[in-house]
């Protein structure tokens, strides 16, 4: 059952993501979920992790500080992926499926190391969401280079990397 509740998006969520309507709260923590499931799978959800999922809500969604205080008092370690991927369905074009996996490589990497079992979770959520493993690598490959970019960006720009 639906909260009826709703976040809004930023322009920066339409260029981003192609985010186009409001997304329904509820969805969006099954969503959130998943992603720290698949962060957490190596024991432990690293708050440079979940850091990084609260920074790229704020710059998405108007007012997401309850969608931020939710997912702080959720029990991933006990969340089960399929049942959050179960029912997630935006109004809007967004192949969230990539979407979530590209999410949960950059949110699993932000403290630095993309650990063997996060891996193994987002190899699972994408076995489940009817992605193959080519478009898995694929993903992979552009998170890694967004990071190097990220790194290259800094650097020329003598900021401490």
């Amino acid at each position: 059952m639906s909260s009826g509740k709703s976040l809004q998006p930023t322009k920066y969520a339409q260029q981003r993501y192609n985010i186009t309507a409001p997304v329904d709260f509820d969805v969006a923590v099954k969503y959130g979920g998943a992603l720290m499931a698949i962060a957490g799978a190596d024991g432990e959800l690293a708050e440079k992790e979940f850091q990084w999922y609260v920074d790229e809500q704020e710059l998405l969604m108007v007012d997401s500080q309850e969608y931020i205080e939710t997912l702080r008092k959720f029990d991933w370690k006990n969340a089960k992926i399929e049942e959050l991927l179960n029912g997630i369905k935006y109004d809007f074009p967004l192949n969230f499926r990539r979407t979530m996996l590209y999410q949960a490589i950059k949110m699993s990497s932000a403290d630095g190391v993309y650990q063997e079992k996060e891996k193994a979770a987002v190899a699972k959520a994408a076995e489940i969401l009817g992605i193959e493993r080519s478009m898995v690598i694929s993903i992979e490959s552009l998170a890694e280079m967004e990071n190097a970019s990220e790194r290259l960006r800094l650097s020329l720009f003598e900021t401490n990397v």
